[in-house]
């Protein structure tokens, strides 16, 4: 078979051609105030680990592709690629891009920033994700081939995201950059000013490759952790775009005046972890885990908290459209006859009149939303369940530590654009956050990585299938439904745009065409 793949060819001439053409505005200038719930954690890109700050380095960094609106592969820093055999791919660089102190990138940049991610002694999620890298070189100054030693099917839409973004590593390596410190990239902005937990300013990048953008000179990003200040904000102009968890922002948004409500969907969605290995727990017997799996109402969810703006979701995202992992019968079996079967597992396990715990922390409000309906759902088959509110220390403590002490907790996971790279949170040898509530399976690593190794099409779906069984089997980390972000803009006042499925966590994907209206 000959594996010469052109995609990046087709998808950068059409990509060029719409970017470079760009929307049409009144006058380009002027400055952006988003109101942002959370603060920055950590200005590493390659060891940041939360979504609230990936938001943030898209508008500072450049990422060698990045994704469409339907969540495929589109050039970012290389404006084409190849891809020569399973493992190899050869990446052009765009050879007018440059980092915002003026110098130039470069295919070193790039092989450097790659090494680093692959480097086991940084320990970046990314890099596992990339895989085992064989060799990463500069061919010229504008090409790198990177070469992996197995074939990763999911390695394009890791290199999306912007754990994987591009260092000035001239500047790293002698010490006049520190990204523990800052943040130097080669996107749209670049940061001028930081107070903490109060605002970062950004200014336009003068140096960006896409010529005329972004169209406004300067972002605003102001920390407002209050919900209603952001709405207030909104309100009274001082902020033009902010966005939300809390899924009653949506109905909130319509009643201001000028304000656009945005719903975006995503590929991320809600979880339910629960205890397996913990000596105390009643759920260390696989029966009583079954029958709280049989017992969940998902679409009770949807109804309840989100108003009917979420959906049941699967291991793999409902989002990907892609009909998969949907069959088991926690989902297909009518409530009714699973009640019963739930019930009858409870008894079989000695387990009736059972009280467990549902840690249910306060970092999000749909958090507490979501266990009192898990509650209800527990009381239908016999388990009296109590929510509990926690602080967020005290849930990384009793959930994610070597040590757990928890029975059922609620949490969520990033859902990205390729399925490989959702389910490797499945193997706890791997991922090591749920390896003190999580059994391995051999069964299900062998799996994925056949998955990973596999081209798209019926034979890599037929093995997620498989994978999903032994997911929905053990119960022992469970999708509940989707996860949507909320926006609201003062569209009397800016121009813009947002994508229409989200899996990155780019949720500004398209700043550099906002503008100012008046």
């Amino acid at each position: 078979m000959k594996f010469v793949k052109l995609i990046g060819f087709i998808f950068a001439a059409v990509a060029t051609a719409f970017m470079l053409a760009g929307p049409t505005v009144a006058a380009p200038g002027g400055m952006i105030t988003w109101g942002k719930p959370s603060e920055v954690l950590s200005t590493d890109a390659h060891l940041s680990a939360d979504g609230t700050s990936w938001t943030m380095y898209y508008l500072i960094y450049d990422t060698l592709v990045t994704t469409t609106d339907d969540l495929k592969i589109a050039p970012g820093l290389a404006e084409s690629w190849e891809q020569p055999t399973p493992t190899t791919y050869i990446f052009k660089l765009r050879k007018n891009a440059a980092f915002s102190s003026g110098r130039p990138l470069t295919s070193a940049d790039v092989v450097g920033s790659l090494k680093r991610l692959a480097d086991p002694k940084l320990g970046s999620y990314a890099g596992r994700q990339i895989g085992d890298v064989k060799q990463v070189v500069a061919l010229d100054d504008h090409t790198v081939k990177l070469e992996l030693k197995q074939p990763n099917t999911a390695v394009l839409s890791v290199l999306s995201v912007s754990m994987t973004a591009i260092y000035p590593i001239q500047e790293l390596e002698n010490g006049t950059f520190d990204p523990t410190k800052e943040m130097l990239g080669s996107g749209p902005f670049m940061v001028v000013e930081h107070r903490q937990d109060e605002s970062w300013t950004l200014v336009r990048n003068p140096h960006y490759w896409r010529q005329g953008y972004p169209i406004v000179d300067k972002v605003l990003v102001r920390i407002i952790q209050d919900d209603a200040a952001r709405l207030a904000g909104l309100r009274d102009g001082s902020v033009d775009i902010a966005n939300f968890e809390n899924p009653d922002a949506a109905t909130l948004l319509k009643g201001i005046l000028n304000v656009e409500p945005i719903i975006q969907k995503t590929t991320n969605y809600f979880r339910l972890d629960v205890s397996a290995l913990q000596d105390d727990s009643p759920f260390k017997d696989i029966r009583v885990r079954h029958a709280m799996a049989l017992a969940l109402d998902r679409q009770r969810i949807v109804d309840a908290v989100f108003g009917g703006e979420s959906a049941v979701d699967y291991v793999v995202p409902q989002a990907f459209g892609k009909p998969v992992c949907r069959d088991h019968p926690d989902y297909v079996t009518p409530r009714e006859k699973r009640i019963v079967q739930a019930r009858e597992l409870l008894q079989e396990a000695g387990a009736e009149n059972l009280k467990v715990g549902i840690v249910a922390s306060s970092v999000l409000v749909t958090f507490p939303l979501i266990a009192q309906v898990m509650k209800a759902n527990l009381a239908d088959v016999g388990i009296d369940a109590e929510v509990q509110q926690i602080p967020v220390a005290d849930w990384y403590q009793r959930v994610f530590s070597a040590k757990t002490d928890f029975d059922l907790a609620l949490s969520w996971l990033a859902g990205y654009s390729n399925p490989t790279q959702i389910l490797s949170n499945w193997n706890p040898e791997w991922v090591g956050w749920n390896a003190g509530f999580m059994t391995p399976s051999a069964e299900y690593n062998k799996a994925v990585n056949k998955v990973r190794q596999l081209p798209d099409g019926p034979e890599r779906d037929r093995v997620i299938e498989q994978a999903c069984q032994i997911i929905y089997d053990q119960a022992n980390m469970l999708p509940l439904v989707s996860k949507p972000d909320y926006l609201g803009y003062r569209k009397d006042k800016i121009k813009a745009r947002f994508s229409s499925i989200e899996g990155n966590f780019n949720t500004l994907k398209y700043i550099t065409e906002f503008s100012r209206q008046d």
